[in-house]
């Protein structure tokens, strides 16, 4: 799903993971003797075009997740938002969005 940002998973352990690029992991997962998110969490990616924003909407429904609302402009929002939201398997939010022009 993260591929069209230039992401991917780049460890998992079984009990922590770290996704990014190989030269950058941004965004890790860990273990923890409490629960911190509850059902349903929004996390959000921040993409560098619309074309990625798209790309990863299309990757996350094809991969089982729901769609919450297609890729497009959000002016109640912001003038320059671009992005799209969808739940994962999980029932956790996942919003991907940009503020380029194109």
């Amino acid at each position: 799903m993260l591929a069209p940002l230039g992401l991917g998973l780049q460890r998992d352990t079984g009990k922590e993971a770290a996704f990014g690029s190989a030269q950058d992991w941004c965004f890790f997962i860990y273990p923890a003797d409490a629960p911190v998110t509850a059902p349903g969490a929004h996390i959000a990616w921040r993409a560098a075009s619309r074309e990625q924003v798209v790309q990863v909407h299309a990757a996350a429904l094809a991969a089982g997740g729901q769609d919450l609302f297609t890729p497009r402009l959000r002016p109640d929002i912001s003038d320059s938002y671009f992005g799209a939201m969808f739940s994962d398997l999980d029932g956790h939010r996942v919003e991907v969005k940009t503020d380029a022009a194109e």
